[in-house]
């Protein structure tokens, strides 16, 4: 069974999939500047944390250009630990960030179009009903944006979600418009963060629940096409500021200069060519997600041979084992 499809965030009657430009002085100190050069072409979405907009990383006056704004919990940042696609893990000292300061954010913010906000990510684990209490004390102080209940690992000494905790509690997650996991908190690997995805999923439609999933730390273009047709429907991540998504292929930006026939350019006006192509690319990637979605045609995602067999061979190992 295929469960990708065409939902809804129901506050704002807005269809997904929805691939989301993610934005972070996280590993990239001079955010405002990338920012501000790229925002033209961020015409629809884009992802910016609280965190950001707090410690001016990310001017409030300069988010005006997508339609809808998704303001995440600033936990990404305030974090020592890297993302998935971050290949160098450098050393990184936060800078302070709790409840009082994301309220304070929030509160403050002025943005004037669809916005979309995440809860609060506290620092200690929390069991998933507690989670929920807690994430709805916040959507019910900001009713004026549409809520992404992020969900956790309930025990600290697990650092995976568990599918079981979810389903439980289903009655409970109808509150929310999305909701979401980090990829990285899915699973150990590809397949099981597919498998995961499945469950869910399936486990919601048996409930009648049409909730939007949102896989965060996630732009890898494969990896959206194999969560997608696994159920998920939102995706964001910084993956397509650290690569070029070429074919599909991620690469490192000096292998996009030879390739691209780049190499008498600076590195950064590479790597912003680099940026606006990922943009145009991801941007056709949901087009074929739509088309996917509408006609179940494998040929719609306009993979290579060997890209379509790879995504089939898990997508299939993912039906065998959930039987």
């Amino acid at each position: 069974m295929i469960l990708s499809s065409i939902r809804k965030i129901s506050k704002y009657n807005i269809n997904t999939p929805l691939i989301v430009p993610s934005f972070s002085s996280k590993g990239f100190p001079y955010v405002k500047d990338l920012y501000n050069y790229i925002k033209p072409k961020l015409t629809e979405v884009s992802l910016i944390s609280a965190f950001d907009l707090y410690y001016n990383f990310i001017d409030e006056n300069d988010i005006f250009p997508s339609e809808i704004l998704f303001i995440d919990s600033g936990g990404y940042e305030r974090n020592k630990e890297h993302d998935i696609s971050d290949i160098y893990n450098e050393f990184y000292i936060p800078s302070k960030w709790d409840e009082t300061l994301y309220y304070s954010q929030v509160k403050n913010l002025k943005y004037p179009y669809q916005k979309v906000l995440v809860n609060y990510d506290y620092t200690e684990s929390q069991s998933l009903i507690t989670q929920i209490e807690e994430a709805m004390k916040i959507f019910d102080e900001f009713p004026h944006f549409a809520s992404d209940f992020l969900f956790k690992p309930s025990n600290i000494n697990y650092k995976f979600i568990k599918p079981e905790d979810i389903i439980k509690h289903y009655e409970l997650l109808k509150r929310f418009d999305i909701i979401g996991f980090t990829e990285k908190e899915l699973g150990s690997s590809v397949l099981e963060r597919a498998k995961n995805l499945y469950l869910i999923r399936k486990s919601m439609q048996e409930f009648n629940l049409d909730t939007p999933i949102h896989v965060f730390g996630c732009s890898d273009p494969l990896s959206i096409i194999l969560y997608f047709i696994c159920g998920a429907d939102i995706f964001d991540g910084l993956s397509w500021l650290r690569f070029s998504f070429n074919n599909y292929k991620p690469t490192y930006f000096n292998h996009y200069a030879i390739e691209s026939n780049l190499w008498d350019r600076n590195d950064n006006e590479v790597k912003f060519i680099s940026y606006i192509e990922n943009l145009d690319l991801l941007n056709t990637l949901k087009g074929d997600l739509i088309t996917f979605a509408e006609t179940r045609n494998w040929e719609s995602l306009n993979l290579s041979n060997y890209q379509l067999e790879g995504i089939l061979k898990i997508y299939n190992k993912v039906l065998k084992e959930m039987r």
